[in-house]
């Protein structure tokens, strides 16, 4: 379920993965081999916050590399 933070829809890291169609290692190792960029913002414990347009390009990326 995506957090919504000042009016703006949010996922964490597992719902970015599942929507993507990897696991949440693949998508913290493509993370840190600068693959694809982290996400923008975190929340009050550090955790990542996915935008729409970010788990879009995550997906794309999923599916063909780029």
């Amino acid at each position: 379920m995506p957090k919504v933070v000042d009016g703006k829809q949010f996922y964490l890291a597992h719902e970015t993965a599942k929507v993507a169609g990897v696991s949440k290692q693949t998508l913290l190792r493509w993370i840190t081999e600068n693959r694809i960029k982290d996400a923008a913002k975190r929340d009050r414990n550090g955790w990542r916050l996915f935008t729409e347009p970010e788990v879009k390009a995550i997906t794309r990326f999923a599916q063909d590399g780029s």
